[in-house]
C-alpha cells in the first residue's frame, strides 16, 4: 500500500505528550530503554520508538522543510497534497524535538541530544520565515504553494490548532505568542468555546477544504470541538492568563 493511503502525518506525534506523562506519573525512567516491538517488524527501546516518530516526520517535509500532509493530519478536511505541509504538525514536531531533548539528556546521551538540538534550530528558523503571517501562525501549505489560514484567504484565514500549539510548543516568540492568542480571542472566540477555524468555508472548492459539505458553524466548518478547547486553556494559562 503507498505511504499516501497509510500515513497521517500528527498520528506519530502524540508519543511526545504520552510517553512523558506516563514517565512522570509512574517516576519508571527505565521505561524509556524498554524493549517493545514495532507494529509491523522489529524492535526497538522506546527512546528508538521516539527517534524513530522524529526521523519519519523529519523526512516526509515538504518544500519549507514543514512535515508533509500526507494522507491527512489531525483536520482531515484540509486537503494539503500529499506533499503539501502542515505547520500544526510542525508544531507538534517542535515540541516532540524540545521531548527528546529533556529525554537525552536524562538518558546521559549527548549524541542524540546534540542531533535533537540541531534539528530544533532548523525547525525554529523555517517556523520564523515561513509559519507567521503577521498576527497569527499559517495552518499549512497546498502543494500546489496556497496558504491555509493566511490573511491572503477570504475563507479560514485563522486557525486555532497552529496558535495554540505555538505557544504550547515554544515556537512563537513572547510577542507572537501574545498576539496570536490575542487574535484567538478576537477572532474565534464565542460564548460556547473557541471555534476551529474563522470565517467559515461557503465557496472553497471540495478538493481544497472538505468541510465546505457542512453548513457554517458544524464540525470541520468553524465548529466548537471540545478536545481542541484544552488546548486553548494551556495555551493561555502558560500566557499567565489564568
Amino acid at each position: 500500500m503507498p505511504d499516501k493511503d497509510k500515513f497521517r502525518s500528527d498520528d506519530c506525534m502524540w508519543l511526545f505528550n504520552a510517553i512523558p506523562t506516563y514517565v512522570k506519573e509512574t517516576g519508571d525512567i527505565g521505561f524509556y530503554e524498554k524493549i517493545l516491538p514495532y507494529a509491523d517488524k522489529g524492535e526497538h527501546t522506546v527512546f528508538g520508538h521516539m527517534k524513530r516518530a522524529l526521523g519519519f516526520s523529519l523526512t516526509h517535509s515538504g518544500q519549507h522543510s514543514f512535515p508533509c500532509g500526507l494522507a491527512a493530519d489531525w483536520n482531515d478536511c484540509l486537503k494539503f497534497g500529499y506533499d503539501g505541509e502542515s505547520i500544526f504538525v510542525a508544531m507538534q514536531l517542535r515540541l516532540a524535538l524540545k521531548v527528546y531533548i529533556e529525554v537525552a539528556e536524562l538518558l546521559t546521551n549527548d549524541n542524540e541530544k546534540k542531533w535533537a538540538e540541531e534539528s530544533l534550530r532548523k525547525l525554529d528558523d523555517n517556523i520564523q520565515k515561513y509559519a507567521w503571517d503577521g498576527e497569527w501562525f499559517l495552518r499549512g501549505y497546498r502543494v500546489d504553494g496556497m496558504k491555509f489560514g493566511s490573511q491572503e484567504s477570504g475563507e479560514g484565514k485563522i486557525f486555532l490548532n497552529p496558535q495554540t500549539w505555538a505557544v504550547i510548543s515554544g515556537a512563537a516568540t513572547p510577542e507572537q505568542a501574545s498576539r496570536c492568542m490575542e487574535t484567538v480571542q478576537e477572532r474565534l472566540a464565542t460564548p460556547y468555546g473557541l471555534m476551529l477555524s474563522a470565517p467559515p468555508f461557503v465557496k472553497t472548492p471540495i478538493d481544497v477544504m472538505r468541510a465546505v459539505v457542512f453548513n457554517p458553524g458544524i464540525k470541520e466548518n468553524a465548529g466548537v470541538f471540545n478536545h481542541t478547547q484544552g488546548g486553548g486553556v494551556m495555551a493561555e494559562c502558560m500566557l499567565g492568563h489564568g
